[in-house]
């Protein structure tokens, strides 16, 4: 039985036994370098060790398992590089999260690209590719249990003992960790200065975050060791299938509708919105008209996408639906630039939010991706994987080193906006300010830049005086210091981060805005 599973491995999942005091302590060890990166520390200076670290250990066991390098690898390696060097270089939770999330898809795929003959792939093909292994990972997520049993019991048949040391070590160490332990109390109970001692290195731990670290140190090993053997187990069929078997009249007819239905509506949004030249409903401007229905705009630029991409990779080729794909794909760029316009003239009415700049950079994205597509309409063998993949990455780069924050503390602190806001749009615009992360600081903390701002209140800040004024019961002290807080709230936020940073945390973005502190 044992030699009818071992046939059924392949020749990585073999050598990944034989080596597996390699991936087992290299897992381990990755899991401990992994902990120390990234424990708390969400955009230190240790993610781009972090990032660097985590290839170089990927590609070093590529070559254990005599996988070859793949020169097309550069776009992702340099990309996830960008993207590691990028998060300390930023304090904005949002892209904190989506450069780990990028740094993650990116990673995954460039592990798909090493192990796989994935030229002729597509896109549907890939996405399958993704999810299978994936699954294949959390199935294999305590293959370092039978892994290593497996090479105990390969270590027992040989003559030789040469290779034997790894359990004798292992082994050595299940026993002294519990027998030191139990030693250790024997001893403190002998003799009272030995338990004080004792007792006082103790009372130095933090339990919990100790409880929490092995924790983490833990999952990280098993999944990475995890992902090493489903990769292994090249359980995804390289071959490519062609699934376009359904017949195209059904798409014709849906698609035919759909087209139809966008004429209309891009025909409206020509002649109201771009050209201005026909009446709105009564009781509409055409700035009201104009700042409505960009996010509904957007999912159906996106369902055409989908769509578009479905009657492609699903329907058998037909002239008459590469047409009127084409009509859709022309319909969805208008509907682009429409929910663009309405969304400028929304921020010209309320301000820039980090929401609104992504919708913006959606819209781009979704463009040029909308554009590939109508391509690929009358050209099969474009890359369109490849093309998806480097717009969004290349794009999101830019995103990521834009630091949108300072942009949007820039734009909404113009008094050339100021006219355009009401009272409560000003405060509701200070409370948003007040929420930005560090990178927005060379604006709000700059007395050149930020009109709400001067030395005086600063220095008002750094001394405290500012804080009794804040709490003065006279009406009118309250008031004079009331206008400041929402500055004097993002003061205490960046001093209390610039504290809190030490060698392992240290960030670029918060470095700098300690700097405008007084």
């Amino acid at each position: 039985m044992e030699q009818i599973k071992q046939q059924k491995d392949s020749i990585y999942t073999c050598r990944l036994k034989e080596h597996f005091p390699f991936f087992g302590i290299g897992s381990l060890l990755y899991a401990l370098f992994y902990t120390f990166c990234l424990y708390r520390n969400a955009s230190g200076i240790t993610y781009p060790f972090f990032v660097a670290g985590t290839l170089c250990y990927f590609f070093f066991s590529m070559q254990k398992l005599g996988v070859p390098y793949k020169k097309g690898s550069i776009f992702y390696v340099v990309s996830i590089l960008l993207l590691g060097i990028s998060n300390c270089l930023t304090n904005s939770p949002q892209l904190l999260l989506m450069n780990k999330c990028g740094i993650f898809l990116l990673s995954f795929v460039l592990m798909i690209h090493t192990v796989y003959m994935d030229q002729s792939w597509n896109l549907p093909k890939y996405f399958a590719a993704i999810a299978q292994t994936a699954a294949s990972v959390l199935i294999s997520i305590f293959r370092p249990v039978s892994d290593m049993m497996f090479y105990f019991d390969a270590q027992k048949q040989e003559e030789s003992d040469k290779k034997r040391y790894f359990l004798p070590v292992f082994i050595g160490f299940i026993i002294t960790i519990p027998l030191l332990l139990f030693m250790t109390l024997l001893l403190a109970s002998a003799d009272v200065v030995f338990s004080s001692m004792i007792r006082r290195i103790f009372q130095s731990f933090n339990f919990v975050i100790l409880f929490r670290i092995i924790i983490m140190i833990s999952v990280v090993f098993f999944v990475s060791y995890g992902l090493y053997a489903a990769f292994c187990m090249k359980e995804v069929k390289e071959e490519v299938k062609d699934y376009r078997t359904f017949d195209a009249l059904t798409a014709i007819i849906v698609t035919t509708a759909l087209s139809m239905l966008y004429a209309v509506f891009s025909s409206i949004q020509i002649l109201y919105l771009f050209i201005g030249k026909m009446k709105l409903p009564e009781g509409y401007t055409y700035s009201e008209y104009a700042r409505e229905g960009f996010f509904q705009l957007l999912a159906v630029c996106i369902l055409n996408l989908f769509i578009v991409l479905v009657c492609l990779y699903l329907f058998r080729e037909n002239t008459i639906l590469k047409i009127i794909l084409t009509v859709i794909s022309g319909c969805t760029f208008i509907m682009i630039l429409s929910s663009a316009l309405r969304m400028i003239m929304y921020i010209r009415r309320y301000n820039l939010t980090f929401l609104r700049i992504f919708v913006l950079w959606s819209l781009a994205v979704i463009f040029l991706l909308m554009a590939g597509v109508t391509v690929f309409i009358y050209l099969n063998e474009f890359p369109l994987f490849k093309y998806v993949v480097t717009v969004i990455t290349l794009f999101y780069i830019v995103l990521s080193f834009s630091h949108p924050d300072y942009w949007i503390a820039r734009y909404n602190l113009n008094p050339a906006h100021a006219d355009y806001l009401d009272d409560y749009d000003i405060i509701d615009s200070r409370t948003y300010l007040n929420r930005l992360s560090t990178d927005a600081a060379p604006v709000l903390l700059d007395k050149g830049k930020n009109m709400y701002i001067s030395e005086s209140i600063l220095d008002s800040f750094a001394s405290g005086a500012y804080e009794h004024e804040l709490y003065d019961y006279s009406d009118e002290g309250t008031n004079n210091a009331a206008q400041y807080k929402w500055i004097y709230d993002y003061y205490c936020k960046i001093k209390n981060k610039s504290k809190e940073m030490h060698i392992r945390n240290f960030n670029f973005s918060v470095y700098t805005a300690g700097k405008y502190l007084p």
